[in-house]
């Protein structure tokens, strides 16, 4: 069942009834996952339904967003965790009883079929990227493809995720819905003045080009990617910056690399922030460096923050990024090709200005509004249907 948010109704004669939801998300911060949950509950709520969001765990920092409390104390994984989250996640559900929970992500999505009582809610798995490989694996396969059935219907960014879910043996509904972002907060962003603060709160010299990338500092966003563009730009001739948004476990190994490829003047580390919109805003172009994502929500805020993205083949991104017209998608994986593509829009102004303009006559089509009244559709209809 594909669903754009664009082609959404803008207008609803009847609002179903009220439904009470629950968001199930990874972490307590606001990137990501949790920030479209967010939002995506901000809509809901405006359309009438209740929501209440709750985090497996802290931050990767440790930090604690006070709109995303938390189930349990630790952002690690396994098996002991899952128990406990599931015990404590089965509690809540009996005390504060709703009608759906939307689990988004794959750690969400274990806990919350691992809770599941006899006689519940609707269970829906948000799925948020591509499997790993090592999902395929035997004895991983068979618990995820245990967990798949633990659901009652799936939404996904693109066909390719339902063909995973297909692959794991799952038998129920898979809704398309793409990504999605509340254009609202990008749009009192001035590139101008979003350059001009950047650049202060930076102290880069007159004629430095800055590069942004936000992600978490984990292995499978291949940040040291980026590092390497650098790098290689840096050789040619061009002053680059590079700007990283995010926290994560690998940031000491990131600083080691940059320190390695003597780039580390030319790389820093902005630790998480609130305000994505004026870094994206501020930045020259956006880099997307990693090896699997599923039509990831930071081309989409690029996108609305009017930033030119350059960005490697993962699935789903050409929705998002039109080559040419919004950013590059280049043809690999590998940093001397992305470094390439960069250095050609750097050399073109002209070219810059018409991705930025074009970037932002498209920030509705991804819109989180549109988004929601697909969900209480389809919601909806998986309720009376129960």
């Amino acid at each position: 069942m594909h669903a754009n948010p664009a082609e959404a109704p803008a207008h609803r004669d009847a609002l179903p009834a009220r439904m009470r939801i629950l968001h199930a998300v990874c972490h307590s911060h606001r990137r990501g996952s949790e920030m479209a949950a967010l939002e995506l509950a901000g809509e809901l709520e405006r359309l009438g339904h209740s929501n209440r969001l709750v985090a497996m765990g802290p931050a990767l920092d440790g930090g604690r967003d006070p709109d995303l409390p938390l189930l349990g104390r630790s952002w690690r994984e396994g098996p002991t965790q899952l128990v406990s989250l599931a015990l404590r996640l089965r509690r809540l559900l009996s005390q504060e009883p709703v009608d759906v929970v939307l689990a988004h992500g794959s750690w969400p999505a274990a806990v919350t079929a691992l809770a599941r009582p006899g006689h519940g809610p609707l269970l829906v798995w948000q799925r948020i990227a591509m499997f790993p490989d090592r999902l395929w694996a035997p004895p991983r396969r068979n618990w995820w493809a245990a967990v798949a059935r633990r659901f009652d219907a799936a939404v996904v960014l693109t066909g390719e995720q339902e063909v995973e879910l297909r692959r794991l043996g799952y038998r129920g509904p898979a809704w398309v819905v793409g990504n999605f972002r509340n254009p609202d907060r990008f749009r009192a962003v001035d590139r101008t003045v979003a350059a001009a603060r950047l650049r202060a709160e930076l102290g880069t010299a007159d004629g430095t080009y800055l590069l942004g990338a936000v992600a978490a500092l984990s292995p499978e966003k291949r940040l040291d990617r980026a590092l390497q563009v650098v790098a290689i730009l840096r050789a040619r001739g061009p002053l680059v910056h590079l700007v990283v948004a995010g926290t994560g476990r690998q940031r000491p190994q990131l600083e080691a690399r940059a320190e390695h490829l003597g780039v580390a003047d030319a790389v820093t580390f902005l630790g998480h922030r609130d305000d994505v919109e004026w870094v994206l805003g501020g930045v020259d172009l956006a880099l997307l460096t990693s090896d699997t994502e599923c039509m990831p929500g930071v081309s989409i805020e690029a996108l609305m923050a009017g930033c030119p993205m350059v960005t490697v083949p993962v699935v789903g991104v050409d929705r998002v990024v039109e080559h040419g017209v919004t950013g590059l998608v280049v043809d690999g994986f590998e940093a001397a090709e992305m470094a390439d593509a960069v250095g050609r829009l750097l050399d073109d102004d002209e070219a810059r200005l018409a991705m930025s303009r074009a970037s932002r006559a498209r920030r509705d089509r991804f819109s989180a509004r549109a988004a929601a009244t697909v969900y209480v559709d389809r919601l909806t209809a998986a309720l009376d249907g129960r």
